[in-house]
């Protein structure tokens, strides 16, 4: 089970970083074209602004799960540091609790706010919202399974540390 786990959670970071990656290139080279356009014919890419921010919306969405399965989002390391010892692995389990939560909650939110605005149409690129809000449906169901791999990560290798002494 815990190599598994272990491929599971090498397998998200993947997946996370490249599309998080992807969508900062993207952005790169749409940003950068429509200024060269700008500046070079006088006008620019219509569609290019609002392509630009929906891209960052989805390369949010994916670095912030990359970065909870890194351990590398931010955290509140004084509360950590004045717990005992082995109290810290248990605040660790709890936050990714919280986590799982919050995910779902994004979840829930997103697919109500795209039931109620999901028929429009975006007035810059013509194509429809519910493509751009599904972004905070799929940050949500991401960051909650990441929570739920580092959550169990974490029990696995304290249900080992417990074994092996």
């Amino acid at each position: 089970m815990s190599h598994l786990l272990a491929r599971i959670h090498r397998g998200l970071i993947l997946f996370n970083g490249s599309l998080a990656g992807l969508a900062m290139v993207l952005i790169f080279l749409l940003v950068a074209g429509n200024a060269f356009a700008r500046y070079t014919f006088g006008g620019s890419i219509t569609w290019g602004e609002d392509t630009a921010i929906y891209l960052m919306i989805y390369g949010l969405m994916f670095g912030m799960s990359w970065a909870y399965l890194q351990d590398k989002h931010i955290g509140f390391d004084l509360i950590r540091r004045m717990l005992p010892p082995r109290w810290v692995h248990w605040q660790a389990v709890a936050v990714d609790l919280v986590v799982l939560v919050v995910g779902i909650g994004l979840m829930v939110s997103a697919v109500e706010f795209i039931a109620a605005r999901g028929g429009r149409t975006s007035s810059s690129t013509g194509m429809p919202m519910w493509l751009f809000q599904t972004s905070m449906l799929i940050g949500g169901g991401l960051l909650s399974l990441s929570a739920l791999v580092m959550g169990m990560l974490r029990l696995s290798e304290h249900a080992n540390k417990e074994v092996s002494s």
